[in-house]
C-alpha cells in the first residue's frame, strides 16, 4: 500500500522542487544583477503557461473528444493504462499486492515489476477519475507531460547559457518532438514523460554550481534522489536514456570541479541521490520484485525487429507524426548542420562557447544507436553498435528509434550555445525571431493536421450490472470475453482488437482472461493459441469440439469460477458462420449459460454457478397472451441455434436465413400451455417441405413453404410437448438447401433454405 501512496508526494515534492530551481535558469540573462523573486516567479509562471497553452492548441482534436475518442484508427493497447490506475487503486484499497495480478490473463498470477504500470502519474489519474472519468484523467495527463517536457527543455537550455528566444523555440522543439506525439497517439504515457530527462540534468547543474555550499548540495542530491524515483517510477527505460546524458555531464563537472574535496562532494552527491532513488524504489517500488523476477519466463524481441528511425530520411524529415515510425523532424539535423558551418565559417571568432562540443560529442552516441541494427547504403548493410546494446538487455529494449529525444536534447544545447553569441540584443529582432521560430516549430509539427481518433470502447450496462456485484461470493468470479486474447508486448495470442475489452476492468471491476501485461511470461497465455480446445475455440483459432468444451466449461464456471461469458460479435464478425456457431453452442447448455443481456453487438452470458441464476428465456409478450421473437432483429441471439445464418434486413423486413446445416435450432421459455405457432417464411429458389419438431418430438403436419414471398404457416403446440416450458427445443427440418451462386443469383456462397421474419407464440382460445 505505501508503494503507491508515495509516488503521491513524491510528485508533489519533484514538481515543487522543479519550480524552485527553475526559477534560477535566468541566471544566464545579461541583465546584470538578479531580479526580485516576484518577477522571477512570474515570468516562469507566465512561461510555464504557455507551455500548457501549447500542448492544448497541439492536442485541441482529442481534447475535443476527450470523453469519447482515443488516438489512433485501429486498436492499439491505451485501454491498459486506464486499466493500471484501476488496478492501483483497487489494490490500494483492498490490501493486494500492487506489483502482481490475477486480473489480467486470468487464472496465471503475473508480476507487474516490468509491466509499464507508470504509477507516477496515478495520483493525476486517481483525483480526476472520480470527477470527469478516465478518458478525461489521460487526457489532463497527456497536457501536463508535454507541458513539462518543453518546460523542463526551457530551463536546462537557460542554464546552459542559450538566449530565452532561442530556449523558448527548443522547449517548443522538444515537446512537439513526433515521439512525443506519437506517444499521445497511442497512450503511451510512460514515453510521453520525457520531462525527466532535461529535469534531472538542470538539478546536477545546480549539484555542480552550488559545490562550494554543502547544505546546498545536499538538499540539492535529495531533489536528484526523488527525481531519478519519479523517472523510474514512470519508465525504467528513462534510466537508460538518461544515462547517456548524465553520465557524461556528471564527468564533464567532475573534471572542471577545481579540487579533489569538490570532486569528492560531487561524487557524493551523486551516490546521495542513487541512494536515496534506490532505498525509495525498494520501500515503495518495485525494486524488491524485480530483484526476484524470473527472466528466462519472457519472450524477447527478434533484433531483426527492433525498430530504429528510417535511415536517411527519418534524420532529415518529419513524416506524419501518426505514422507510427518515430523520426527527428526537419529542424534537428538541419540546424546542426547549420551550426557545424557557422563554427567553420569567419562567424567562428563570435563564438565563444567551446563546451558546445561537448554536447556535439554527447549526442552522437545515441544518433548511432538509433539507426537500430543495421543502416543499407546502397546495396551495403552495414551492422551498428545498436546489436551489442539489444544482446546486453537481452532483446527486452526492444525500440532503439525512442533514443530520438536523447538525440535532440543535447542537439538543441549545441545549436543554441552556437547560435546565441550571433544574435542581436534588439529586444524587437528578438521578437521576431521567437515568432518566426514559433510558426517554423509549429509548422514542422504539422499542428494543422487533425490527430486521427477512433471511439473508444463502447459503454455497455451490463458490465455496469457486474460492477454492481460486489461482496462474496461475486468478487470471485472471471469475466470471460470472446473472442479470447492476451499477450504482452513482445508476444500475444489473437487480434489486438479484443484485447481492448481489458477497458471495461474499469468498470466491472472482476478478474479477465483478455488483456496485455507487458513482458508477462509466455506460459500465461500462449497455451490459448491452439492447445486448450476452450479457449482456442473461443478465440477462432481451433475447430468446435462440443464435448472437450463443455467438459472444460463445466469444470472452469465452478472451479475458476466464471460469472459471465461476454460474446462480442463485432470483434468475432457479424457476418459470417462463426458467430452463430459460438451463440447456437451456448444457447444449446441451459444447464450451464443463459442470455441475460444483449446490447448493440455483445451477448452477456450467466453461468449457472452465479449466485443470481438465470432468468427465464421468455420472448415478449407483444399483446396478452402472445410473445413473439422478431427474428433478425437486435436481442434475436438469446434464442437462436445452429443452422441460422447472420441478421438481415430487407426491404424493411428483419430476418434470418435457415440452411447452414441440414436443421436449424431455436431454443424459447414459455408459460406451460397450448400455443398456436406461427411463422412467416420463404423458400429460396425451389419450394421447400418444412417439418417441425419441439423437444425431439414431431408436430403437426409438414408444410411446403413457397418462394414467391413471405408466407405465414402456422402449428398447434400443444402443453404436452412444452411440459414445464423451460428450454423448449423447436427444430427446423428442411429437405435441402441451394447455394445463389450455383443457381446464377449473386456471388453469395451461402447454403439458403428458408427466410423467417419472426415466430409467433398465441396461447390457444379458452387458455
Amino acid at each position: 500500500m505505501i508503494g503507491a501512496c508515495l509516488p503521491s508526494w513524491g510528485w508533489a515534492a519533484i514538481s515543487g522542487g522543479w519550480r524552485w530551481l527553475s526559477i534560477g535558469c535566468v541566471s544566464h540573462s545579461k541583465t546584470p544583477g538578479s531580479r526580485p523573486m516576484g518577477r522571477k516567479l512570474r515570468r516562469h509562471l507566465l512561461i510555464a503557461g504557455f507551455f500548457v497553452g501549447l500542448a492544448c492548441l497541439a492536442l485541441y482534436w482529442p481534447l475535443f473528444h476527450a470523453g469519447t475518442h482515443v488516438g489512433a484508427t485501429q486498436p492499439h493497447d491505451y485501454y491498459h493504462f486506464h486499466w493500471n490506475y484501476w488496478w492501483m487503486r483497487h489494490a490500494l484499497t483492498t490490501g493486494l499486492n500492487i506489483y502482481e495480478t490475477n486480473y489480467v490473463l486470468f487464472p496465471a498470477t503475473t508480476s507487474l515489476a516490468l509491466h509499464t504500470l507508470t504509477p507516477f502519474w496515478y495520483p493525476v489519474w486517481a483525483l480526476i477519475e472520480p470527477l470527469a472519468g478516465s478518458l478525461i484523467a489521460m487526457h489532463v495527463i497527456f497536457v501536463l507531460a508535454l507541458a513539462l517536457s518543453g518546460y523542463a527543455c526551457y530551463g536546462l537550455l537557460r542554464q546552459e547559457a542559450v538566449p530565452g528566444s532561442l530556449a523558448l523555440s527548443g522547449g517548443m522543439i522538444f515537446m512537439l518532438t513526433p515521439a512525443m506525439l506519437l506517444s499521445v497517439f497511442v497512450t503511451n504515457i510512460n514515453y510521453l514523460s520525457l520531462f525527466w530527462l532535461p529535469l534531472a540534468l538542470v538539478i546536477w547543474g545546480r549539484i555542480a554550481r552550488s559545490i562550494d555550499q554543502p547544505r546546498r548540495t545536499f538538499v540539492w542530491a535529495l531533489v536528484l534522489g526523488l527525481t531519478l524515483y519519479g523517472m523510474l517510477m514512470t519508465e525504467y527505460q528513462h534510466g537508460l536514456f538518461l544515462a547517456f546524458l548524465i553520465v557524461p555531464y556528471g564527468l564533464l563537472t567532475l573534471i572542471t570541479a577545481g579540487s579533489g574535496r569538490l570532486r569528492g562532494r560531487l561524487v557524493g552527491a551523486g551516490i546521495v541521490a542513487v541512494g536515496l532513488a534506490l532505498g525509495l524504489l525498494w520501500i515503495a517500488g518495485p525494486l524488491p520484485h524485480l530483484l526476484t523476477y524470473d527472466l528466462s519466463s519472457l519472450s524477447p524481441q527478434r533484433i531483426e525487429d527492433a525498430a530504429g528511425i528510417p535511415f536517411p530520411d527519418g534524420y532529415l524529415w518529419r513524416w506524419s507524426p501518426y505514422s507510427r515510425s518515430v523520426t527527428l523532424g526537419a529542424l534537428i539535423l538541419p540546424s546542426v548542420a547549420a551550426a557545424l558551418l557557422i563554427s567553420l565559417s569567419p562567424l567562428r571568432r563570435r563564438l565563444n562557447k567551446p563546451i558546445r562540443w561537448f554536447w556535439f560529442a554527447v549526442m552522437l552516441p545515441p544518433l548511432i544507436f538509433s539507426a537500430g541494427p543495421s543502416i543499407t547504403l546502397g546495396e551495403t548493410t552495414v551492422t551498428t553498435p545498436y546489436v551489442a546494446l539489444h544482446e546486453i538487455f537481452g532483446g527486452l529494449f526492444r525500440n532503439p528509434a525512442r533514443f530520438a529525444p536523447v538525440i535532440i536534447l543535447p542537439a538543441l544545447i549545441f545549436v543554441g550555445q552556437t547560435l546565441g553569441p550571433l544574435m542581436s540584443q534588439r529586444t524587437p529582432v528578438r521578437l521576431g525571431l521567437l515568432a518566426a521560430l514559433t510558426l517554423l516549430v509549429l509548422i514542422d509539427a504539422r499542428i494543422y493536421e487533425p490527430m486521427p481518433l477512433r471511439p473508444a470502447a463502447p459503454v455497455y450496462g451490463f458490465y455496469e450490472m457486474m460492477g454492481r456485484e460486489r461482496g462474496a461470493p461475486y468478487d470471485d468470479y472471471a469475466v470471460v470475453e470472446v473472442p479470447v486474447a492476451g499477450g504482452s508486448g513482445e508476444a500475444w495470442v489473437g487480434e489486438f482488437a479484443p484485447m481492448e475489452t481489458q477497458f471495461y476492468g474499469l468498470t466491472h471491476g472482476k478478474r479477465m482472461l483478455n488483456g496485455t501485461i507487458a513482458r508477462a511470461p509466455l506460459s500465461h497465455f500462449w497455451h490459448w493459441l491452439y492447445d486448450d480446445p476452450m479457449l482456442a475455440w473461443l478465440g477462432q483459432r481451433r475447430y468446435l469440439e462440443p464435448e472437450r468444451v463443455e467438459a472444460q466449461l463445466r469444470n472452469r464456471i465452478d472451479a475458476w469460477p466464471i460469472g459471465y461469458i461476454v460474446v462480442h460479435q463485432d470483434y468475432i464478425g457479424r457476418v459470417g458462420p462463426t458467430v452463430q456457431e459460438i451463440l447456437g453452442y451456448f444457447n444449446s447448455l441451459p444447464d450451464l449459460l443463459c442470455p441475460v443481456a444483449v446490447e448493440r453487438s455483445a451477448v452477456a452470458y450467466r453461468t449457472t454457478w452465479h449466485p443470481d441464476g438465470c432468468p427465464p428465456r421468455t420472448p415478449p409478450e407483444i399483446a396478452p397472451g402472445v410473445h413473439e421473437i422478431d427474428i433478425g432483429a437486435p436481442g434475436d441471439e438469446r434464442y437462436i441455434g445452429w443452422g441460422w445464418h447472420w441478421a438481415e434486413t430487407i426491404s424493411g423486413l428483419t430476418l434470418r436465413w435457415m440452411g447452414e446445416y441440414p436443421q436449424t435450432r431455436l431454443y424459447v421459455d414459455l408459460p406451460p400451455s397450448d400455443y398456436i405457432l406461427t411463422i412467416p417464411a420463404q423458400a429460396f429458389h425451389e419450394p421447400r417441405t418444412l417439418r417441425l419438431r419441439v423437444n425431439d418430438q414431431p408436430l403437426g403436419a409438414p408444410v411446403v413453404v413457397a418462394t414467391a414471398q413471405l408466407a405465414e404457416y402456422t402449428f398447434e403446440l400443444p402443453a404436452a410437448l412444452i411440459g414445464d416450458g423451460v428450454h423448449v427445443e423447436i427444430v427446423f427440418d428442411y429437405d435441402g438447401w441451394r447455394v445463389p451462386t450455383e443457381v446464377g443469383q449473386g456471388d453469395d456462397q451461402r447454403r439458403l433454405a428458408l427466410a423467417v421474419n419472426w415466430l409467433r407464440f398465441t396461447r390457444a382460445a379458452g387458455e
